[in-house]
C-alpha cells in the first residue's frame, strides 16, 4: 500500500496560555564501527524534554538555546555527545522543523549556533530542516508517539496550591500561578522521565522561566565561516593565514 506523509509543520495548542510547552530533542546514536555506513544511523538514541509554563515562557530560539547547553551537560548524553577524553565532539549536526523559533536561516537562530560555536571551539555545526509540509520526517517525530501515550488519562491539576483563577477565569495571585504551573510541569517531567524508548533512557525536567538574551555577531567573523540558505545553517571553522600583504582564508568543507 503507498500513502503520503503530510502533516502540518506545527499543530498549537488552542488553550491560550493556560498550557505547558514541551521542548523535545532525540539523540541520534550511531552504530559503532561502521563510519561512513547509512545504515549506521537509525531513529533510536536518548531523549531530552525541556518543559515551560505557556505563560510565563515561550519556545523560542533563545529557549532552545538554553536546552542545548543543558543537553550537552546531561549523563544520558554523554556517550552521544562527547569525545573519551569527555571534549564535546567538534561537528554537530541538528535537525528542526522549521518553525520560527529555530528555523536556521532566521538571525537569532545564526546568532546561537555562532555563540554555540565559539564557546565549545567546534570545527562545524550544521542546522538543517525540511521543506514546508513535510516536518513529519524528522526524527524526532518517532519519539512523539510513545510519550503522547503516556498522556492517555492523565490528568494535570492546575490547582495545587490552590486557585489563583477568580470566577472569571483571570489570575488574581501571580506566585500561586507559577508555583501551580511548576508543580503540573514537574508532575508531567517525572512521568516522561520514568520510561525509556527503544531502551534510551528520557530525561524530562521542568524549567522556570526566563531565558538567555539575543547575542549579536561580528559580521567579518560571519562572512569567514558562515554559510546559510533556506533550509541550511553551515558555520565551519576557518584556518587564517597571512602571507605578506596577502589575507587568505583556508575553510574546511564538510
Amino acid at each position: 500500500m503507498e500513502y503520503r506523509v503530510c502533516l502540518p509543520d506545527h499543530d498549537w495548542v488552542i488553550a491560550e496560555r493556560h498550557k505547558l510547552i514541551p521542548s523535545v530533542y532525540a539523540g541520534i546514536a550511531t552504530a559503532p564501527k561502521m563510519p561512513g555506513q547509512s545504515k549506521a544511523l537509525g531513529y533510536s538514541g536518548p531523549t531530552f524534554i525541556a518543559i515551560r509554563s505557556g505563560k510565563h515562557s515561550s519556545s523560542t530560539a533563545n529557549t532552545h538555546a538554553q536546552d542545548f547547553e543543558t543537553l550537552l551537560t546531561l549523563k544520558e548524553f554523554e556517550e552521544l555527545v562527547k569525545t573519551e577524553e569527555g571534549f564535546i565532539k567538534p561537528v554537530i549536526i541538528v535537525t528542526v522543523d522549521g518553525g520560527p523559533d529555530e528555523n536556521p536561516r532566521y538571525q537569532k537562530v545564526i546568532s546561537f549556533a555562532i555563540n554555540h560555536f565559539k564557546k565549545h571551539d567546534l570545527d562545524a555545526i550544521f542546522i538543517a530542516c525540511n521543506t514546508p509540509g513535510r516536518s513529519a520526517y524528522n526524527r524526532v517525530e518517532r519519539r512523539m508517539a510513545p510519550l503522547s501515550r503516556e498522556l492517555c488519562g492523565l490528568i494535570l491539576l492546575h490547582d495545587h496550591y490552590g486557585s489563583h483563577l477568580d470566577e472569571n477565569g483571570r489570575t488574581i495571585d501571580e506566585d500561586i500561578e507559577q508555583n501551580n504551573f511548576a508543580y503540573a510541569g514537574k508532575t508531567l517531567a517525572e512521568i516522561w522521565s520514568s520510561i525509556s524508548i527503544d531502551s534510551y533512557p528520557v530525561t524530562a525536567t521542568y524549567v522556570d522561566s526566563g531565558e538567555p538574551d539575543f547575542l549579536d555577531y561580528d559580521m567579518d567573523w560571519y562572512s569567514k565561516h558562515v554559510q546559510e540558505s533556506q533550509y541550511l545553517l553551515q558555520i565551519v571553522k576557518c584556518k587564517e593565514k597571512s602571507v605578506a600583504l596577502l589575507h587568505v582564508v583556508d575553510c574546511y568543507a564538510y
